[in-house]
């Protein structure tokens, strides 16, 4: 894309003086994300990408401002508004049309998911973090989305039967039908585990690349695009996920799960059930992402290969909880002091 398209839509909509340098930043998977310095500010510019609509937008900025004066001790990107007031803007690239939000720049560099100091604070953040956005106040027809049930069928509109979905993945049929009858195992049972226990709104991508941090201190937090109602314990699942993923299964898996669980139970402790279930929910989130990447191929907009990763990764992740499903348990438990 070219800067002068995204200087121009700055200085139309939002009014920043020229000179303007722009940076493209590390993007999401949904978007693409700009740095943009004036001669005495910095922001970010994001083009929304498949998720973006204006009603999710107002209903994201009721939530950041909320925890904005909530006297968070980290910063989180509230949508700074365009000279008619709206929270975004129609930007014309290439023809197509996207939806562009301006955030004030907020300090730091992602977090280094291997140094324990730094991913103990991470996990702080995010107990912090969920114990304010218990006390966020939205209706729940604003905060409900397939993930408030986790309804895998609705996970993306172009994957209505995820079973047919994965009999067509370009992967060895003995893959694909593990991959089937864990499905159909997960589904059968997330029922009553999501009714058994305790919902609120979470921010539901809590990866490294979204958090942001300078030295040992969490400075920000970013992507609130999935923000919604689910299983309070979905937010620590999401992180334990991701920070020891690159070691998993080597046993330097455990103090990196160790510092993150401590670092959250400094501010938030699960209960004994949600503890329980969190290797379900690793699995529920191993499918999300693979049904959510499907989809995106089905759209045109992922290559097969990240769908087959994708596969391939929910498999990994299987066995790893087969064998060290226990250890996991034990190890949320002493953690939690449960």
């Amino acid at each position: 894309m070219e800067a002068s398209i995204v200087a121009d839509a700055l200085a139309v909509h939002w009014g920043l003086p020229r000179p303007l340098k722009i940076t493209p930043l590390a993007g999401g998977t949904n978007n693409l994300v700009y740095r943009v310095t004036t001669p005495d500010k910095e922001f970010v510019l994001s083009l929304a990408g498949n998720y973006a609509d204006e009603w999710r937008l107002r209903f994201t900025q009721n939530v950041l401002a909320q925890l904005q004066d909530n006297g968070l001790p980290f910063a989180v990107p509230v949508f700074l508004p365009t000279h008619t007031s709206a929270l975004a803007a129609s930007v014309d690239i290439d023809g197509c049309s996207a939806l562009a939000t301006l955030t004030r720049l907020i300090p730091g560099a992602a977090p280094d998911r291997h140094n324990l100091a730094q991913t103990l604070a991470c996990g702080a953040a995010l107990g912090t973090l969920d114990a304010a956005l218990a006390r966020v106040e939205v209706t729940e027809d604003e905060a409900s989305s397939w993930r408030s049930y986790s309804d895998l069928a609705r996970c993306h509109p172009l994957v209505p039967d995820p079973l047919e979905a994965i009999a067509t993945l370009p992967v060895d049929a003995a893959i694909r039908q593990r991959l089937a009858d864990r499905y159909t195992w997960l589904v059968e049972r997330i029922p009553d585990v999501y009714a058994s226990l305790p919902q609120q709104l979470c921010h539901e991508d809590y990866d490294p690349s979204n958090v942001l941090i300078e030295g040992e201190r969490v400075t920000g937090v970013v992507d609130w695009e999935f923000c919604t109602r689910d299983v309070r314990a979905m937010d620590l699942t999401v992180a334990l996920s991701w920070w020891p993923i690159q070691r998993l299964g080597s046993g330097d898996e455990w103090p990196i799960m160790r510092a993150f669980l401590r670092g959250y139970a400094q501010a938030l402790r699960l209960t004994e059930p949600e503890i329980e279930a969190l290797p379900l929910l690793l699995r529920v989130r191993s499918y999300t992402s693979l049904i959510h990447r499907i989809g995106r191929v089905r759209q045109g907009i992922s290559p097969h290969e990240a769908a087959i990763d994708r596969a391939r990764a929910a498999i990994e992740r299987e066995e790893w909880l087969n064998v060290n499903v226990a250890q996991l348990i034990t190890i949320a438990r002493e953690e939690m002091g449960v």
